[in-house]
């Protein structure tokens, strides 16, 4: 008997940075949200980096753990993708 769901298939290369812009494209969705509704740039950039904290804690072991917090969602990176969002001043249309 043949049990097609138990073939495992290769993950795409590049998936990692994939996911990567994908998770920075949220985070300035969220900033220019935190924009329009009054917030501060720091206390934007404190909530998302505390949600970004929360959302891979517990991290996995190793640099290639399958829950790991990317580079690109470095406290530093959080707080450029603030600050390109706040300087574009989004408007409530975007």
């Amino acid at each position: 008997m043949v049990f097609d769901y138990l073939a495992c298939t290769r993950p795409t290369s590049g998936g990692a940075d994939r996911r990567a812009r994908a998770a920075a494209q949220e985070l300035a969705t969220r900033a220019a949200l935190l924009f329009r509704l009054g917030f501060s740039q720091k206390a934007a950039v404190a909530r998302l980096v505390a949600r970004v904290a929360w959302e891979y804690d517990p991290p996995s072991t190793g640099k290639r753990g399958a829950h790991h917090r990317p580079d690109a969602l470095s406290d530093a990176g959080i707080a450029k993708i603030v600050a390109d969002t706040y300087a574009r001043k989004p408007s409530l249309g975007a």
